[in-house]
This record gives structure tokens, sequence and C-alpha cells, in this order.
């Protein structure tokens, strides 16, 4: 806590503990006939000691904490030490008022401090034992807000941590799989895989541009994608069919960077690479109040009814587990076979606007009859 704020903290502390004690006396026969004027100036005298005591009662409390396994023994200290400045902040206040206000006692200041000293001593010590328990309940305060701070921090370093080891785990899978394509066709389609290792550069360069960035909007998310894709049409050619049903509004939806990637990858090796066929890709997004919806199915062959659907591979589980990363339980993803052939991606996440994101030209993205957006480079 600031200084500053301190200070003030124990001027208000002072200030109202000098006008609610005077108004105890006043209303009470413990001040007797004491005026109003002598019963507030003795009280802010008063607790102006306490005041100044504070600093050195606070090094007491954090050397002897009560929390401490050596409780007993730092009681003991403590409250020794609170009876010790009891007497001390006693003595000085009747010093103080005697030298300086005293207009009803003729006697000198040592026989008045013997009538005194059984009245007031047990309640400065009491003053003291009160200041002593909130100095311990702050300082215990004050520790669990850091823990809880830390382990926020702790957390959140694990949250990123294990985003980053995803998406290190996500790169090199897609990497290594457009290699041993480009491999394929270095000997049958030089020209092709040529253009292959440019369009790879221009999306590892794309990749590695903003790997700060946790989150961008769908539309440089499917810029990204297309530049994948881009890769996959010169593999396959003719075979690829791509086609884009996407709402305006949708296009500025936060989500997290590599969302499409995998599940367009998904769709290209459980289709078209498995069929000399044509086969259709189509993505779908829309925003339904506070949810975007988005949609990804291909065409491809029939499973059998009694086979299981196959199990995730690197792309798909790492996706699943940035989103839990980033939701929590707050999405919906689900992958189901379709009955006339290849399979299809529903995803439910919370709509949030992208901030400061590119907005892709919605003319590539309208709502439109399937068509190959992807043409021979």
């Amino acid at each position: 806590m600031p200084n500053v704020v301190r200070l003030k903290l124990v001027i208000l502390g002072w200030a109202v503990a000098s006008l609610f004690f005077t108004a105890v006396l006043m209303v009470s026969d413990i001040g007797g006939d004491k005026p109003l004027a002598f019963a507030l100036y003795a009280n802010a005298v008063h607790f102006a000691l306490w005041a100044l005591a504070l600093p050195v009662l606070s090094r007491c409390v954090r050397r002897f904490p009560l929390s401490h396994a050596k409780r007993i023994r730092n009681a003991v200290v403590l409250l020794l030490t609170v009876a010790g400045f009891g007497f001390v902040v006693m003595l000085s206040q009747w010093a103080i008022l005697y030298s300086t206000y005293f207009p009803y006692h003729s006697s000198s200041f040592w026989s008045f401090m013997k009538s005194e000293l059984v009245r007031f001593l047990p309640s400065d010590i009491l003053i003291g034992m009160v200041l002593v328990v909130a100095l311990e309940g702050w300082r215990i305060w004050l520790d669990f807000q850091a823990e809880r701070t830390r382990a926020t921090e702790l957390e959140r370093q694990l949250a990123v941590a294990r985003l980053d080891a995803l998406r290190m785990q996500l790169h090199p899978h897609f990497l290594f799989n457009t290699l041993h394509a480009i491999a394929g066709l270095i000997a049958e389609q030089p020209p092709t895989a040529r253009r292959m290792v440019v369009a790879l550069g221009d999306l590892l360069r794309l990749t590695l541009k903003d790997t700060e960035v946790s989150v961008r909007s769908l539309a440089e998310e499917l810029e990204f994608a297309d530049l994948y894709l881009g890769i996959e049409k010169l593999r396959l050619g003719d075979r690829l069919m791509l086609g884009y049903d996407i709402e305006p509004e949708a296009t500025s939806a936060e989500v997290p960077q590599l969302l499409l990637q995998p599940l367009f990858e998904n769709a290209v090796r459980h289709g078209a690479a498995r069929t000399v066929n044509a086969c259709e890709v189509r993505f779908r997004a829309h925003r339904q109040g506070p949810e975007l919806h988005l949609t990804l199915y291909n065409d491809g062959p029939v499973r059998s009814p009694g086979s299981s659907s196959p199990p995730f591979g690197v792309g798909l589980a790492n996706t699943i587990a940035r989103l839990r990363l980033y939701y929590k339980d707050q999405f919906q993803f689900e992958y189901t076979d379709r009955p006339e052939g290849g399979v299809q991606i529903d995803l439910t996440i919370p709509y949030k606007k992208a901030h400061n994101g590119r907005m892709r030209s919605n003319e590539l993205y309208a709502t439109a009859p399937i068509a190959d957006t992807h043409a021979d480079h």
C-alpha cells in the first residue's frame, strides 16, 4: 500500500477515535466534570501518541507473528510490549496535558499520576492489544492477497506455457505433412512442387509474424487457412472444391489463432485425399446472439454403421485442448459422420468482437453457392 494512503488512513483513524472517545467521556461519568474542550484535546493527544507508536508496533507484529509456530511465546512478548507502550503513552499524554492545559489541579504531576495510573493504564493496555490484533489481521490479509495474486499469476503462466506447447506441437505436425506432400510431387510435378514451396514459405512467414498474439479475427484466421488450402489445392487439383457461407458480422469475431487450419486439414485428409472424385469442403459461420456458430463439413467415403469414429489426431486434439484453455466449459465441439459420407464439425464459442483486426473483404466470403475459391498459381 502506498505511504500516502497509509498516512491518510492513520489520520482518519486518529480523528474518528478522538471524536468517538470524547463523546463517550461526555455522556458517561468517566470524565467527571472535565469540559468538552479538554476532553477533545486529551483524546487527540492520546491517540496521536498511539499513531506515532504504530510503526514500532507493526514491526513487533511482523517480528513476532501470532500465526507462527511459537505463537504462545510471541503472544507473551507482544503483551509485554503492549503493556510497556501503554505505560509510556499514558505517561507522555499526561505530561503533555499537565504542561499545556491543566486548569483545575494544583497538585504536582507525580501525585496526580498516582491516581490516574490506576484509572487509565488498563484502558491503554486494552487499546494496544486491539491495535496488535488489528495489525496481525491486516498482515494476514496482505499475505492472503499476495498468495492469491501469486497463484493467479502462476495459473496464467501455466496456461500460457500449455498454449505455447500446443502451438509448438501443431506447427511441426502441419509442416511435416506438407513437406511429405512436396517430396511426393518433386519427381512427378516439379512446377507444382516449386509453387508449394513458395506457398509454404508464405504460410510460415505469416505463422511466425504474430507469435505474441493468441487471438485474432475470424477474417484473419480465414486468411491464414486460405494459405494452407492453397497448398492443398496445388496438391489435389480439381479433387478439392471449396465453398464458404459466412455472415459479414461473423468475420469480425475474435477466435484463437490456428483454430481453423487443423479443422480444414482434417476435412481434406478424410475427404479429397481419400478419393479420386471431386470432394466438397464447405465452411459456415454465423452469429446467434452471444454465440458464434462454426460448421465445417466435407464429402468423403461413407463409414460402415458399426465402425467407431476415428480417434482424433494431433490437430483436432490440440484444437479441443486450446478451446478448453480459452473458454473452459463455455464451448461446444461436435464431430459426427455424415450419412452421405464425410464428416461434420460443429463448433460453438462465445461471440466477442475482435480489436484491431484486419477485416477481410466480404466479397470473398459472401453467402453463395459452392464455388472453388482457389485457382492454381
